[in-house]
């Protein structure tokens, strides 16, 4: 296969010396080492880069073989299979001794992974870690450690990030519209459209609300989990009751916010039944399919707190940003790998600023490295697929990474006990039953109970 990029790598002293026998200087050409034998090393990646990803393993081993310094050829092959990479924690936490020797996670499957006696291994190799602390924010390499044993270790290596964006409909919104959802509502009133549709109505595709914050100070009001601690939650004071008046006013009104209709959300932003929507790099062929050349892509907008929103010491005209969750997906280790010896140097290729910033190229990926905005020359662009890029960037100002990987009660708590679904019954004051601030309050703390103690 055609190099994707070439630069120099490191590989363990350790394997040299097992493979040469200490300093021996390496002379003729190259073999097989006899005393390793061949197999197989397996990788998962998300579908849309199993084909990039076998191209940089197979540039890794070239690499390798190339290099006069190693005495033997790479003895193994490296296949990169294609998965499905929202499930393949779950699939590889069922039969983790079927698993591959490396797979792809979004860091908030942390929790489940090393629950117990940990199915994954932790990064021990110095290059590694010194890696992962140059280019990543301290908020994803907090996110990526936890406990174990009482011991805390980092135990995946992002390359990827990602966060919610809004898709637009540019044919009917201007840049200067998508600014604030106050000029979305005001257009979609114009065209009997709905401002924005959430393509799903759980914890994290429909967070903009509970993730925003406050445009002056940049400070969110409502905390989940702080300092990796469960009680340290609060989803019930003034800025999170405010932002949650204005939200319902929103969701309530026929052209503010909703979910798609029973034909899907690609069918109503192609048909003009609503303007824009709000998702992810997944959502990006869909969304490209529908709106053709008139998708734009751009942050999530601000909108501004009115008297018939604020409660207690909040003051109207208070502005407010959309939030995010701002993601790492990351790879991690299986323990049981017959190769552990091998695969902390296939990760230190694979996720180089270098490999991160072909992928963007190669499939709008986008990087995990905290300066690719600003070092990446694809970057610059003014084509879609970089406004996708630029957006999830920008947004990663406006979001915290999901708090819930160092222990398994918080994701299970925040997504699967009802709690989203209640703010979404309040928001759209279902059956008229969230009329008042009281009821507002009430189901808030209903909410909050359950995030803080699956009461």
């Amino acid at each position: 296969m055609k190099k994707i990029f070439s630069f120099m790598f490191l590989l363990l002293t350790a394997f040299v010396l097992v493979g040469c026998g200490g300093d021996e200087e390496p002379t003729g050409e190259k073999i097989m080492n006899p005393d390793v034998e061949p197999g197989t090393i397996v990788i998962w990646v998300g579908t849309e880069s199993a084909e990039f990803y076998q191209g940089v393993a197979d540039d890794y081993i070239e690499q390798f073989n190339a290099d006069p310094t190693k005495p033997f050829l790479y003895p193994h092959q490296i296949e990169v299979r294609a998965v499905d990479g929202g499930t393949a924690a779950g699939v590889f936490l069922d039969d983790p001794a079927s698993g591959p020797d490396i797979l792809t996670v979004a860091h908030d499957n942390l929790g489940r992974l090393i629950a117990g006696s940990p199915a994954i291994y932790p990064i021990t190799y110095e290059p590694l870690l010194d890696q992962i602390e140059d280019y990543n924010t301290e908020e994803i390499q907090s996110v990526i450690r936890a406990n174990s044993g009482g011991e805390s270790f980092i135990w995946g290596v992002p390359y990827e990030a990602q966060s919610l964006v809004l898709y637009y409909d540019n044919s009917k919104l201007t840049e200067e519209d998508v600014k604030t959802w106050e000029g979305i509502w005001a257009k979609a009133k114009e065209h009997d459209a709905r401002s924005v549709t959430v393509t799903g109505l759980d914890g994290y595709n429909n967070s903009f609300l509970v993730l925003s914050s406050f445009v002056e100070t940049g400070i969110m009001p409502v905390e989940i989990y702080r300092d990796s601690i469960l009680t340290n939650t609060q989803l019930v004071n003034d800025g999170a009751i405010s932002m949650m008046r204005w939200g319902q006013r929103f969701f309530s009104d026929p052209n503010g916010a909703g979910e798609a209709s029973d034909s899907g959300w690609e069918v109503d932003l192609a048909n003009g039944a609503t303007l824009s929507i709000i998702g992810g790099f997944w959502n990006f062929n869909a969304a490209s399919a529908a709106l053709g050349e008139n998708l734009s892509i751009t942050v999530l907008p601000q909108y501004t707190l009115t008297e018939d929103d604020v409660y207690g010491d909040i003051e109207a005209g208070t502005v407010m940003q959309s939030g995010t969750f701002a993601d790492a997906k990351m790879f991690v280790i299986n323990k049981r790998s017959a190769y552990l010896f091998y695969l902390e140097d296939i990760l230190l290729y694979m996720t180089t600023k270098e490999v991160q910033e072909a992928s963007f190229l190669a499939n709008s990926t986008l990087p995990a490295y905290k300066n690719a905005f600003t070092e990446f020359e694809g970057m610059d662009g003014t084509d879609v697929r970089t406004q996708l890029a630029v957006s999830q960037i920008a947004m990663f100002q406006h979001g915290i990474p999901q708090p819930f990987g160092v222990d398994a009660r918080f994701n299970f708590y925040y997504y699967q006990k009802q709690g989203p679904e209640k703010l979404f019954d309040m928001l759209i004051n279902r059956n008229g039953d969230y009329s008042t601030v009281e009821q507002i309050i009430a189901q808030m703390e209903v909410v909050e109970a359950i995030w803080r103690n699956n009461n």
